[in-house]
């Protein structure tokens, strides 16, 4: 049974369906918080949900109202265009979210990223740190830089507490698994399931950072070789230490051999 958290807030689960959004609703309320989700369809894993898109800005604000912490998932997840596809949902979606944040008097925006704004720096053999900036090398990732700077800009001049999540390899399904297990570097750069509900737990319940302040953390579970992402800012800030290796941590069965 998990242990319930001594000060419970009211959070908005953005991408509430999702694949992580799912497991991270489930792991909040078992802490004891209360969790609305916000999502194109209903949220069963949700006290109570608002169905709707990003891009209704109505609907956005229905569902920050009266929220403690926001954890920003929803989004368009993968490499496309950038007018007909992404625009919409990372880029004027996000800017909703963030207003209807201040506005509406949040105190802490955690901001889903990805380990692809500093794909472009190379990690064979090495760690990547968050002091090397971004270098991201699609449209996608673009919009993932623009929202760690859109929470970096909100808390210095709102003083809203951010926390950008830049998330590793979490494969949504046996068939993403597949390509994860087949490539060089996703076993170490690999963030479970299990990972993903203590993370964003510790994102909600950790004092740090504070009002005014905003955070870039990567977020993997413990590699198998090389720790390809700096997890040293995560350990100090939040108290973050990754629970599990790949292929542990997985909500489903792998129907292939992993890779020693």
């Amino acid at each position: 049974m998990t242990e319930k958290s001594p000060n419970a807030k009211r959070v908005l689960v953005t991408g509430s369906t999702g694949a992580i959004g799912e497991p991270v609703c489930e792991r909040l309320m078992e802490r004891g918080h209360f969790v609305r989700g916000l999502a194109r369809r209903p949220s069963p894993k949700a006290h109570e949900f608002v169905q709707g898109d990003l891009n209704d800005r109505d609907k956005v604000y229905e569902a920050v109202e009266s929220m403690d912490v926001i954890i920003h998932l929803g989004a368009y997840p993968n490499p496309a265009d950038f007018v007909d596809v992404l625009l919409q949902p990372n880029v004027v979606g996000l800017y909703y979210i963030c207003e209807a944040a201040k506005d509406l008097g949040v105190e802490r925006l955690v901001l889903a990223s990805t380990m692809q704004t500093v794909s472009g720096h190379g990690w064979q053999e090495r760690t990547v740190t968050i002091e090397e900036g971004p270098a991201p090398t699609n449209h996608y990732a673009l919009t993932k830089v623009w929202a760690e700077e859109a929470g970096a800009m909100y808390a210095r001049v709102h003083k809203l507490s951010v926390i950008n999540v830049r998330i590793g390899w979490l494969p949504r399904n046996a068939d993403e698994a597949a390509r994860l297990n087949n490539s060089a570097l996703g076993p170490d750069t690999f963030f479970s399931h299990e990972d993903a509900k203590l993370f964003h737990q510790l994102c909600v319940e950790s004092p740090n950072p504070v009002r005014g302040e905003a955070v870039t953390l990567f977020a993997t579970s413990r590699p198998k070789r090389v720790e390809r992402m700096d997890l040293e800012p995560a350990r100090r800030i939040l108290g973050y230490e990754p629970q599990t290796v790949w292929p542990e941590g997985l909500p489903y069965e792998l129907p292939f051999e992993v890779k020693q």
